[in-house]
Order: structure tokens, then C-alpha cells, then sequence
């Protein structure tokens, strides 16, 4: 069933004017903005029963008040998106790719479960390995997965010195075994059992469960709705996080498999936030790179180190690169510090060097954090808010917390826009061009395609 000429969406419109409230459902939205409480579901619907099971008249007042209350909302919300100029963002970016997005989700992806299970037994003796290793460092077996315990051997057996205090004792978070791996080797090794765990249990061992009986497909679900900067999310499965960059993330996407006779051509914007930061900016020493084609984070690096683009290692192009997203996300000394292991003093001489080298970056943050503090609100290239209303606030942490969103929501967002819109064109020239051709996932603002016998030309 294909359905035409969909007019809108009024969760769609309650997310673009409220994209930090998180929840966007019927009860809610109609107690809001039409002071009405409605028919609970569960009033309607015995537990463990479906509507199938309510008697037809029941079912009927039930459903029928969901479409009232549709149509009742959009009425009530389409005047509030006309005034704050975000009736064009629904129209021509977020209703379009309703459409694309049910196709790829019903179109799914195929995934070998014979694959996984291998990789899976794989995994399991590895982690197997990495258990008995840590019970060597640490001398003795103890539960990996109790926090208690965890405590214990770290603080009380090791004597490392404890990061951070939680109700139930010290903090045994990422964040802190990372901070401590640097000074012995357990909490290290527990990292690198964590990760692997946490690929097996997340993707290896439940995608097969997933995997659809009629399609042989797996298919995800996307979330419009997900994020307040536009970002599309996923879930059942999250798709869109699948690491590349390591071993384990490669084996485990090597699954995904396209069908018989038929291709995938991934489509990947390079750099997209740094180049609409270039864009926004202005900054001419950043748009020169992009220009020019060149390597913006080896560009950065050789401008902050001083030293010709050729004389760039590659651990100088990482602090190049670290300098460049943190500058997206707002990132202070400390955070950089914190990323590059290094002392505060020098992080904070990288970025004073990056800020005298790209002056029009420095203007452009700073100009957008004076117009979020005038306005209470920062938009995307398109015309898409967030608000930071707590960026007025008195409390410092707050404010700098604000600070950080004002300055990347109009980066990410906008590039989720461009993205988003490109999807659309996409779908509308392969129905019109490679018919045989599917926009199966968005990952992170990649596109992957399928094409029969190699025809997805994008």
C-alpha cells in the first residue's frame, strides 16, 4: 500500500517546535495544546489483549478520537510553524522523507545469520581469553561484570587512585577506566572486554534474532523525531552505529549483504559538518582548503604545528583532527586535554593557535553564542530551531552548556537537513532512473544502496 498525498504530520510539527521535548505522542499533545484527555489505551485494551479483541464499537470511539485529535492538531499547530518560519522545513524536507524512509525500512537488508554465528563463537573464545588475562594482572577470579567487585580489585587490590565517587562507591564508568588505563593494565583489559562484549551481545548475537522470516531481511526502524538537532536515529536494530574503523565493526557489517546479481555503492558526504562550518564562518583560510581540495585536518594540523602540510605526521593530523570536531561541539582546554592526553596548558595553546589562524571561525562562534543569548534560539541553514533557553542562566555550567549547543546545532543540524534533502532527490531520480535500484540505510549520513547487477548510479 502506497499511500499519496500526505499532507502532514503533527508529530513531525510538535517536534519542530519543541525538538528538545523528547516525547510526542497523542495524550500528551492533545492534553497540551487542546486541553483534552484522552481515551487510554489501556482502558480500552485488556492486558494482553489487541484492538482485534475490543468489541467493533469500542475499537471504533477509540480510533476514531485518535483521527479527530489528528485533524484537530494540525489545525491547532500548523499557524505556530507558520509564525516561527518552520512550515517549509515540514513541507519540503521532513514530509518528503516520511515516504523514502518507509520504503527503506520496508525494503530492509539482507544479513547472513551463518555469518554472524561464526563470529559469534569467534568472539566468545576471545572474550574467554580476555577474561583469563585480567584475572592474571588483577591475581585472582572475580566476577567482570559486578561493579562491586570491579571496585574492589581496582581500588582496594590495585590502589589506583579512585576518579570519581557515586552513591554505591567509586565510579567504574568508561570515562573513568579509560582515565585510569593509562595507569595499569586491568582497567585496560576491562575496556577491551567491555567493547567486545558489548558488539556480541548488541549486533553478533541479536541480529539473527531480527532477521525477518518472510523476507530473510533485517529492517530497521527510523526515528524523525529522535534528536533535536534533526538527526535521523534508528532503532530494532540500531543501524546507524555499527563501528567501521575497527576489525570487529568491519567482520561484523561484512554480514550485510546485498541480494543475488546486486550491488552496494555507498555515498558518503566527506567532512560535511567542517564544510558547513567553512560555509557559515566564511572563514577564508578554511574555505581556501576545501577549495582546493585539500586535507583540512592535515591543513589544521600543519597551521597549529607550525610546520609545512607535507612535514605533517600522522599523530599531528589526529590533533588536527580533534582540534577540528571540537571546535564543532564546543569543546574546552580540558575536554581537549582530556581527548588527546595531553597536558592543559598545551591543549590550551592549540586552540589559541587555531582561533588566531581561523578568525573567522572565532567570530562566527562567537557571534552565534551573542545571537542565542538575544534570541533565546539558534537555526539551520533551512530555517530549523533549537532552543537554549538556559544559555541567560546565572549557573556557569549551564550556561557553558548552552554555549556548546548553540554552537553545534546550526552545524549538525544543518548538515542533517542536507543530507535529508539529498535522500529525497536521490529517491525521486532512481525511481525515475534505476527503478531496480533501493535506498536501503542511512548510517551517521552515509547512504548505502542496492542495485540490481551494479545499476545504483548515484
Amino acid at each position: 500500500v502506497r499511500f499519496a498525498n500526505v499532507h502532514a504530520d503533527t508529530m513531525l510539527a510538535a517536534w519542530l517546535l519543541e525538538p528538545d521535548q523528547g516525547t510526542y505522542g497523542l495524550d500528551r499533545l492533545a492534553a497540551q495544546h487542546l486541553g483534552y484527555r484522552t481515551l487510554p489505551y489501556d482502558e480500552v485494551v485488556p492486558k494482553g489483549a489487541t484492538l482485534a479483541d475490543v468489541p467493533v464499537q469500542e475499537a471504533a470511539d477509540y480510533s476514531g478520537e485518535d483521527a479527530d485529535l489528528t485533524l484537530r492538531l494540525h489545525g491547532a499547530l500548523a499557524p505556530h510553524l507558520e509564525r516561527e518560519g518552520l512550515a517549509r522545513v515540514l513541507g519540503d524536507i521532513e514530509m518528503p522523507l516520511v515516504e523514502v524512509l518507509a520504503d527503506m525500512e520496508l525494503a530492509g537488508i539482507r544479513v547472513l545469520p551463518t555469518e554472524l554465528a561464526a563470529y559469534s563463537a569467534e568472539m566468545a573464545r576471545s572474550l574467554a581469553s580476555l577474561e583469563e588475562e585480567i584475572y592474571a594482572l588483577a591475581g585472582r577470579r572475580f566476577n567482570i561484570n559486578s561493579t562491586k567487585q570491579l571496585q574492589e580489585i581496582l581500588f582496594t587490590w590495585r590502589k589506583l587512585e579512585p576518579v570519581r565517587r557515586t552513591r554505591t562507591g567509586f565510579s567504574v564508568d568508561m570515562d573513568v577506566l579509560e582515565a585510569l588505563a593509562g595507569q595499569d593494565p586491568v582497567p585496560e583489559r576491562i575496556l577491551a572486554h567491555r567493547k567486545l562484549a558489548k558488539l556480541k551481545s548488541t549486533y553478533v548475537d541479536s541480529l539473527p534474532r531480527l532477521v525477518n522470516e518472510v523476507t530473510g531481511r533485517v529492517h530497521t526502524h527510523y526515528v524523525q523525531t529522535g534528536a533535536a538537532t534533526g538527526r535521523l536515529s534508528s532503532k530494532d536494530p540500531n543501524l546507524q552505529n555499527i563501528p567501521v574503523r575497527e576489525e570487529e565493526g568491519r567482520r561484523i557489517r561484512r554480514a550485510f549483504v546485498p541480494e543475488p546479481g546486486s550491488v552496494f555503492v555507498s555515498a558518503d558526504y566527506a567532512q560535511v559538518e567542517l564544510a558547513i562550518l567553512a560555509y557559515l564562518s566564511g572563514d577564508p583560510i578554511l574555505l581556501g582548503a576545501f577549495k582546493a581540495g585539500k586535507d583540512v585536518h592535515r591543513e589544521t594540523a600543519a597551521l597549529v604545528f607550525g610546520t609545512a602540510e607535507d612535514a605533517v605526521t600522522p599523530e599531528m593530523r589526529r590533533v588536527g583532527k580533534t582540534i577540528n570536531f571540537g571546535v564543532i561541539y564546543g569543546q574546552t582546554a580540558f575536554g581537549l586535554s582530556q581527548s588527546l592526553k595531553i597536558g592543559r596548558a598545551e591543549a590550551d595553546r592549540f586552540i589559541k593557535t587555531y582561533f588566531e589562524r581561523f578568525a573567522g571561525v572565532d567570530r562566527w562562534l562567537k557571534d552565534t553564542v551573542r545571537s542565542a543569548g538575544e534570541k533565546g534560539y539558534v537555526e539551520t541553514l533551512s530555517g530549523r530551531r533549537r532552543m537554549v533557553p538556559t544559555i541567560r542562566s546565572s549557573n556557569r555550567t549551564e550556561r557553558a552548556a548552552a554555549e556548546r549547543v548553540a554552537v553545534n546545532s546550526p552545524i549538525q543540524g544543518t548538515a542533517a537537513d542536507l543530507i535529508k534533502v539529498a535522500m529525497v532527490r536521490l529517491a525521486r531520480r532512481l525511481r525515475g532512473e534505476r527503478p531496480a535500484a533501493r535506498q536501503l540505510l542511512s548510517v551517521l549520513g552515509e547512504d548505502v544502496l542496492g542495485g540490481e547487477g551494479g545499476a545504483a548510479d548515484p
